[in-house]
């Protein structure tokens, strides 16, 4: 209820702001001053990204492999019968060992799984002893979504940390390894995230433009964790101490964005998230509109969901360094653009009847501001892997074109939140059977 309440009332108060900005010309000149701070904050956050991932790319793999933490990997599948063999000869090739041998062991858990996903696995882990196992979890054994499969499958964890891949994943031997090296820098982080890659994205505009995106995110995340902000996990090729999840009472099984909703109760907890943009994790990425933009919805139903059901208490926490609770503030205001652009553009559309203009700068200053912001950190992360010139310039506005859709998502999603009950099922993307680019 609380979660529809805060919906319903984020879209008036948008309404309102909108309405009073396009009217009275101080009030757009205000909202236009917030917007322009915000974007001198996001340029920020590109640049300190930047060089934090520019600096850890350029690392020799040189070292010994850190082997003082045994990692269980863990790979939730359902129905992946597409994917399944490739991702279980991938972890198991790893090159994270030490003398006496590899360091680290493979779950895979087969969710119910109706066309051989399961039996595909177990005939892939076959020749390779014990460092890999398949349990099968039942349709019926609780919510259908990826946090109740992890919670399932925890008392098998033996490692002290888990990590977490997604079935349609691509790993080189040396991945593992250089996660481990990476949380080297952060020994105190309670949890890393890799880079995330699509391995199509030569293929189509599509996929190339949701690499571009993976790169500004890491350019952002990377920014917030080097400046002591609320730095969050990403699902795929996320890891975390099996203790502190422990602790801080594991997965919660009815969300829907598993990776945001824990990222958000670690740092309500006191604790932080580290990066690994040298890391590198390959993923299929969506090729079609219409599967796309349900799994857009998924995300920001889920992470909108979990910032009304936790972001309150985080933000009133005293304990928290302040940094952390201003750099949250700053970062849900990606969910309050969107609103107010929709609503400046209807707010000037009804307005054109009156007798006053309808003051337009207002959704374009928005529209632009969104847009340079994003522009910025696809520079970054581009920048950091080595584009230059034109191509460099195409790609960051190829990416930033992209993330426009989210002026449209997030309304959406926020109307749902208030009109409908809370979705409780995870929606798999279609897989396909992709080799690396």
């Amino acid at each position: 209820m609380r979660s529809r309440l805060l919906a319903a009332g984020t879209l008036l108060v948008s309404a309102a702001v909108a309405w009073l900005s396009i009217t009275v010309p101080l009030a757009a000149r205000l909202l236009q001053g917030v917007v322009v701070v915000s974007m001198l904050y996001v340029g920020y956050l590109a640049y300190r990204g930047w060089r934090t991932m520019r600096a850890d790319l350029r690392r020799t793999d040189g070292e010994a492999a850190p082997t003082e933490r045994w990692v269980t990997l863990v790979v939730p599948a359902s129905n992946e019968a597409a994917v399944i063999e490739d991702v279980v000869r991938d972890l198991v090739a790893q090159d994270y060992a030490d003398e006496r041998g590899p360091c680290f062991d493979v779950i895979v858990v087969d969710d119910g799984s109706a066309d051989g996903t399961g039996d595909l696995a177990r005939a892939a882990a076959l020749p390779l002893g014990d460092r890999i196992s398949v349990l099968r979890r039942e349709p019926d054994a609780g919510a259908a979504t990826k946090a109740a499969v992890l919670e399932w499958v925890a008392p098998q964890v033996r490692g002290e940390v888990l990590g977490v891949i997604d079935a349609d994943a691509r790993a080189d031997p040396d991945f593992l390894r250089r996660v481990m090296h990476a949380w080297r820098a952060d020994p105190s982080a309670a949890a890393i995230q890799a880079q995330r890659r699509t391995m199509n994205r030569h293929h189509s505009w599509l996929p190339a433009a949701q690499d571009e995106e993976l790169l500004m995110d890491m350019t952002s995340q990377c920014g917030r964790w080097v400046t002591d902000g609320t730095a969050e996990l990403r699902g795929n090729g996320m890891f975390l101490r099996r203790a502190v999840l422990e602790a801080i009472g594991g997965w919660s099984e009815s969300a829907i964005t598993e990776d945001l909703e824990i990222s958000t109760r670690l740092t309500a907890a006191g604790h932080h998230v580290a990066l690994a943009p040298a890391a590198e994790l390959r993923e299929e990425a969506i090729e079609r509109v219409g599967p796309l933009w349900r799994q857009r919805m998924r995300w920001a139903e889920g992470s909108m969901r979990r910032l009304m059901e936790h972001g309150p208490s985080l933000l009133a926490d005293v304990r928290l360094p302040i940094g952390r609770r201003l750099d949250f503030l700053l970062f849900v205001t990606e969910f309050v653009v969107p609103p107010l652009f929709v609503m400046a553009i209807a707010a000037s559309l009804l307005n054109l009847p009156t007798a006053a203009v309808g003051h337009w700068t207002v959704a374009v200053s928005l529209f632009l501001g969104y847009g340079l912001g994003t522009y910025l950190l696809a520079l970054g992360g581009l920048a950091a892997h080595g584009e230059r010139g034109l191509r460099l310039v195409g790609r960051a506005a190829r990416g930033s074109l992209f993330l426009s859709h989210w002026l449209l998502v997030v309304p959406v999603a926020l109307f749902r939140i208030a009109l409908l009950p809370p979705s409780s099922v995870f929606v798999q993307t279609p897989r396909h059977r992709r080799r690396s680019d």
